[in-house]
């Protein structure tokens, strides 16, 4: 009797053994599955703070409106995107509704950045730079 129990028992370790070598990538997916289902989400990306958000508005603004002579387009439109990704932040952060991004580049999408920059100086968002040349 004890060497049937012992046959039985090898077997078992030998079919589980044969098994872990075969199925190794899907046991592998089903533990970062699981592993996966069980981890906290990751925390949410940190906003800046609406000051930092302004200044960086500020900034980009100037460099939209007023680009230097000789720039690229390519770093025309880099900044362009810049500042309306900064628009969109600002307007998430004050709960301003903006259809921004969902616009293509273009007339509608001009109109927009208009529009939110207005909603923003509504809800308190000062978008212009004083100048110090002024008297």
């Amino acid at each position: 009797m004890a060497g049937l129990v012992a046959l039985v028992l090898s077997t078992l370790m030998l079919a589980a053994a044969l098994t872990l070598a075969l199925c190794q990538p899907e046991i592998g997916r089903a533990v970062r599955r699981v592993r996966t289902r069980l981890s906290p989400p990751p925390p949410e990306p940190s906003t800046p703070a609406i000051e930092e958000l302004a200044a960086a508005l500020r900034r980009v603004r100037r460099q939209v409106l007023d680009p230097a002579p000789g720039t690229p387009m390519a770093r025309r439109r880099g900044t362009a995107a810049a500042y309306d990704d900064l628009l969109a932040q600002a307007a998430r952060a004050l709960n301003v509704p903006d259809l921004l991004t969902d616009l293509r580049e273009g007339t509608d999408r001009e109109a927009e950045r208009l529009r939110l920059e207005h909603l923003l100086r509504e809800a308190g968002l000062v978008l212009d730079q004083p100048r110090s040349d002024r008297w």
